[in-house]
């Protein structure tokens, strides 16, 4: 697995779930951290229970005034930036009828926006560092299509054409960029969008509401590491030949389907 000692990190969606485990994967293989998130009151309290090679800052990835900042404060203490992870998002579930203008906005702004400014706000750091790698965490719902995600699954398209294009803009200066594209049913990704023991009655599919139920397994991060280890190894020298591509992390849920009837082995 690749190290990332002095490595300079910032994984935004930092205070909980798939990017505060992400940013403990990093910190455990020597990269110094930085929480980012709209959250600053659970943010800063893991950044402090992480230790001293983590920091929390407060970040809304809507704003690119909020971006610089963050940025700033990263250079001043750290000396730059190696690696973002654009990992902060919102989830929205709703047939395409009852998806308003305001719905699809937020989407955009927080899953598909966010990263652009963000990838904008790093790219000068990371040339004088003389490089870096950017992760994009996108999902498989921007790798095929599916009914009740229309806002979220749009996003997350446009996220991945971004990482393309970015990554051809920015590969001169040896910033990679990539997509990490999770399971977009795992539950333990879901939890943070759906706290507590939320009524799933009015998901617009079966399939998404069994999936969305807590998960029964007793290590119920399994998961998340996984997502976590590919997002390692894409920040890590180890990757230095993978840029501008999709990183699928689904146990084969994209590969195909097991058809009833037919023989399977």
């Amino acid at each position: 697995m690749g190290r990332l000692d002095n490595k300079v990190a910032i994984v935004t969606g930092a205070a909980q779930g798939t990017g505060a485990v992400i940013a403990e994967t990093f910190l455990r293989e020597g990269a110094r951290v930085v929480l980012a998130d709209v959250q600053e009151e659970q943010g800063a309290a893991l950044a402090r229970e992480l230790g001293s090679e983590a920091r929390f800052e407060s970040l809304d990835v809507r704003q690119p005034e909020s971006w610089a900042s963050v940025v700033s404060s990263v250079d001043d203490h750290w000396g730059g930036v190696d690696i973002l992870v654009n990992n902060a998002a919102v989830l929205w579930i709703a047939s395409l009828a009852d998806t308003s203008r305001e719905d699809f906005l937020r989407c955009v702004e927080v899953n598909q926006l966010g990263p652009f400014l963000g990838i904008q706000a790093v790219a000068s750091s990371m040339r004088e560092r003389g490089g870096g790698s950017i992760v994009n965490i996108g999902s498989t719902d921007g790798l095929r299509g599916m009914n009740g995600v229309v806002a979220y699954g749009s996003s997350k398209w446009g996220a991945r054409g971004l990482s393309r294009s970015s990554a051809m803009e920015l590969g001169q200066y040896r910033i990679r960029v990539n997509t990490l594209c999770p399971e977009a049913g795992n539950p333990n990704m879901s939890a943070p969008f759906f706290p507590g023991a939320p009524d799933l009655s009015e998901v617009p599919h079966q399939m998404m509401q069994q999936i969305l139920k807590a998960p029964e397994s007793a290590d119920s991060a399994s998961r998340l590491r996984d997502v976590a280890a590919m997002a390692l190894f894409l920040a890590s020298d180890e990757s230095q030949s993978c840029t501008g591509h999709d990183f699928i992390v689904d146990a084969g849920l994209t590969a195909g389907m097991i058809q009833e009837g037919l023989p399977r082995g």
